[in-house]
């Protein structure tokens, strides 16, 4: 029995994930938002560039038909949890059922780094030497019902799922 879970094991390399420390708050950037116009894929995405500050003033640029949108005071009130954005308060373009719950996406490097973490079959967090463990990371915070292995196979086909979203986002 054990030369055989040795074998497997050497057959079957497994994927393995360590927590970057990056906060859900690092994939801002560019966010995927549905059109309130065409319903086609818009981006929402800072007026500049170079402001790093999260509450910064964002532009809303619809990808198909050009619609324009300034966004409003935002405020960071966790509606992506519902699967909608904090600026202009309208549904992410990356966004599907998921175990009963809804798993979305902001943009391509957020979908990567959710595929990377929550299909990973060994999954690490160290600690920082300069600030201990923090509670602020994207891996972190993770939902349960995400990183339940249980769920794997389900996360999966719904990661794919988005993918093929973003893929019809061009």
């Amino acid at each position: 029995m054990r030369e055989k879970l040795t074998a497997k094991a050497k057959a079957a390399p497994r994927a393995r994930a360590t927590d970057s420390r990056a906060p859900l708050a690092a994939f801002l950037g560019e966010v995927l938002v549905v059109c309130p116009r065409c319903a086609g894929p818009a981006v929402s995405k800072r007026r500049d560039p170079a402001a790093r500050d999260t509450l910064a003033p964002r532009r809303l640029v619809c990808r198909r038909c050009g619609h324009l949108q300034e966004s409003r005071p935002p405020s960071v009130s966790g509606l992506a949890r519902t699967g909608h954005d904090d600026y202009f308060r309208l549904p992410l373009w990356l966004a599907t059922p998921c175990c009963g719950e809804l798993l979305w996406a902001f943009n391509a490097r957020h979908l990567a780094a959710l595929e990377a973490y929550a299909l990973a079959d060994l999954r690490e967090r160290r600690r920082d030497p300069a600030q201990g463990w923090s509670n602020q990371s994207l891996a972190s915070r993770l939902p349960k019902w995400v990183k339940a292995a249980k769920n794997r196979a389900e996360v999966g086909r719904a990661l794919a799922r988005l993918g093929a979203r973003l893929a019809e986002a061009g």
